[in-house]
């Protein structure tokens, strides 16, 4: 598809108006701050979790009481609310964070990382109906024990659910772990196997996955470090019937290295699978001292074997932030690759002749030769910034954004928001 053709698939926001915060939020449970929201779809609905609340009730003089729950809710393909109020997939004691969503063509399948122990992350998973009934409240257990195993992602291969997360059970270094979870709920490889590691002081590390139904195998994306501790880079692995095969792809020894950077790593990922090909994307904005991360790419494509055909920028270099992204996700929506980010953009100078950073996200189309769309902005202002964004698409005409909105004002709560888009 070249960008003639992909001009006529472009999204088109259904109520745009740039530099406002006018998306509409999803209901609030207990009128706690909304964070990380996750979005599928599947079984005519579009299923969006987050994490509900953070810090609890009290003295923090005395001790910091956490409360943070996953929760979701339902919407239809106009982006219609299906629930008055979100239903809680985990209430479990103290965190729970970093929800993802996979669908297998009858249920989804949430997993996050969870502090219920009050010592080490652990990875839960459940299964949610789309009449959002949760098949396993509270949680089945993926994978626990002593040190933290944490940032989990999950994908639908065609046969299995592919769950995966880093690992540091070893104690010396971060691993990228995987389990299989089949349709039932029940967890197929006991604790996760062991996809990618290396020797320390080396890790492995941000794991996201993409499924390739056809082939019942998955794609994994990772990061890591090379060169000592302050190399970082990336890599890919097909991984079939639980088990990782060879480097598809890795950016160890290649100064042009995808994600790498400067002692930086790129981080997050996204992954996402389109008919034969992936989308690949990566956090460039990762500001330490007087560093930052590698920004000659924000993005790149994958052959359907994982290999290498084309890394590019999503936008210029100009700009507050170089032209750097936070935070990237893709879907495939039927016709091309959706993705969205968010950014610090510039706002024209003020009275202090200052050019301050405003936090937005925008969303472009990318076809499968890796043409990129005129960015469109989604949400954002200086007064009500917009953060890390969730796409889902029905892959027959509707895509929903969904993300972070954050209030002008200190006594209003963070939303979840989201806005729906159409395919024309």
């Amino acid at each position: 598809m070249h960008v003639k053709q992909l001009a006529a698939v472009m999204i088109v926001l259904v109520a745009a108006a740039a530099w406002a915060a006018d998306g509409q939020a999803l209901p609030l449970l207990d009128g706690r701050d909304g964070y990380e929201p996750a979005a599928a779809w599947g079984g005519d609905v579009f299923l969006v979790v987050w994490k509900s609340g953070h810090l609890g009730p009290g003295d923090l003089r005395e001790k910091f009481d956490y409360v943070g729950d996953i929760v979701g809710c339902r919407l239809d393909a106009s982006g219609k609310v299906l629930d008055e109020k979100p239903f809680v997939v985990c209430g479990a004691k103290d965190l729970q964070e970093h929800p993802r969503l996979a669908f297998d063509g009858k249920n989804f399948l949430a997993v996050w990382h969870d502090y219920r122990n009050e010592k080490d992350w652990d990875i839960y998973a459940a299964r949610v109906t789309p009449e959002g009934k949760v098949l396993d409240p509270d949680g089945i257990a993926v994978s626990k024990g002593a040190h933290s195993r944490a940032l989990p992602d999950a994908a639908w291969d065609g046969k299995t659910f592919q769950v995966v997360w880093q690992d540091f059970r070893s104690g010396a270094r971060y691993e990228v772990y995987g389990t299989r979870v089949g349709s039932d709920g029940r967890v197929m490889d006991a604790q996760g196997k062991l996809l990618v590691t290396e020797k320390a002081p080396h890790s492995r590390f941000g794991p996201v996955v993409a499924g390739d139904v056809s082939a019942g195998r998955s794609l994994l994306f990772w990061i890591g470090t090379f060169n000592g501790k302050t190399m970082p880079g990336g890599g890919c692995q097909l991984v079939k019937d639980g088990a990782a095969g060879a480097p598809t792809f890795t950016t160890s020894g290649a100064r042009e290295a995808i994600p790498h950077g400067n002692s930086h790593a790129n981080f997050p990922l996204s992954l996402a699978a389109g008919p034969e090909v992936y989308l690949g994307a990566w956090t460039t904005h990762v500001p330490l001292g007087r560093g930052n991360a590698q920004n000659s790419a924000h993005a790149a494509v994958f052959d359907k074997d994982g290999k290498l055909k084309k890394k590019f920028l999503l936008f210029g270099k100009g700009g507050v932030g170089g032209g750097r992204i936070r935070n990237p996700h893709a879907v495939w929506n039927g016709s091309a690759f959706t993705i969205a980010w968010d950014q610090q953009a510039p706002r024209k100078p003020g009275p202090a002749k200052a050019n301050w950073p405003v936090e937005v996200v925008y969303t472009a189309n990318v076809d499968t030769d890796g043409n990129v769309t005129t960015p469109t902005h989604v949400a954002g202002s200086l007064t009500e910034p917009a953060i890390r964004p969730t796409v889902a698409s029905s892959g027959a005409g509707a895509t929903i954004i969904a993300y972070e909105q954050h209030p002008a004002k200190g006594d209003q709560p963070i939303t979840v928001s989201f806005r729906v888009f159409k395919t024309q």
